[in-house]
C-alpha cells in the first residue's frame, strides 16, 4: 500500500481532538459534546491499524506498528511506521532506502471538525489535512469515526476504497492513552 494512501486514511481516522470541544459547545452539543471532545485530547499509542473489506484483513504499517497520535484543542498531529522496517545503513539515504522509509510511513497535522453528536458509529470528526509527509494529502478532508473507552481510542473510517485491494471497505485504528 503506498504511503500515500495509507497516509490519507489515517488523518482521516486520527483528526479529533483538538476542534472538538470547541465544536461541541459552539454547535449546541452542551456539555456532553464538550465532556466527550475532551475524551480524545492528549497523547495516544497506536495497537493496530488494520484495512478490512469483506472478510479479508489488511495491515498496511504491519501487523505490529508503532507511533502515536497528539490531539489537542485546535488540532491533531500523527506519526506512524512499520515497526519491522529495516533500518537505512546511514542518514544518507539511498532512493530505495527513502522509497521503503515512506511506504511504511504515516504523518500528518490537521485542524478538525466533530459533530457535537454522538452516533451509533462514534463521534464524527473531519479532518483539514494541512501538512503531511505525502503533498497529496494536503488540502484534503477526511471523515472519521471516533470512540473513547477508558483508556482506549477506536478508530473507523467510513466506506473506502482500500489500496492494497482496490475494493471498498473500512480503516481501523486502535489507540491506547499515553498520557
Amino acid at each position: 500500500m503506498s504511503s500515500t494512501v495509507v497516509t490519507a486514511l489515517m488523518s482521516g481516522a486520527i483528526a479529533i481532538g483538538s476542534v472538538v470541544a470547541a465544536h461541541a459547545q459552539q454547535s449546541g452539543g452542551g456539555a456532553g459534546g464538550a465532556a466527550e471532545a475532551n475524551r480524545l485530547l492528549g497523547t495516544w499509542q497506536v495497537v493496530s491499524f488494520k484495512a478490512i473489506t469483506g472478510d479479508q484483513v489488511s495491515y498496511p504499517m504491519g501487523e505490529h506498528p508503532a507511533g502515536f497520535l497528539g490531539i489537542t484543542r485546535s488540532r491533531v498531529w500523527i506519526m506512524l511506521v512499520d515497526s519491522t522496517r529495516k533500518a537505512p545503513a546511514t542518514a544518507t539515504l539511498t532512493d530505495a532506502e527513502a522509497l521503503a522509509l515512506m511506504r511504511s510511513s504515516i504523518a500528518y497535522t490537521a485542524k478538525y471538525d466533530l459533530d457535537p453528536i454522538k452516533t451509533e458509529d462514534g463521534v464524527k470528526m473531519t479532518q483539514h489535512v494541512d501538512t503531511a509527509s505525502n503533498e497529496a494529502l494536503v488540502g484534503t478532508d477526511r471523515v472519521f469515526f471516533m470512540g473513547v473507552d477508558d483508556n482506549k481510542l477506536s478508530v473507523r473510517s467510513p466506506s473506502v476504497v482500500v489500496p492494497t485491494s482496490g475494493l471498498r471497505g473500512s480503516v481501523q485504528v486502535e489507540f491506547v492513552r499515553v498520557d
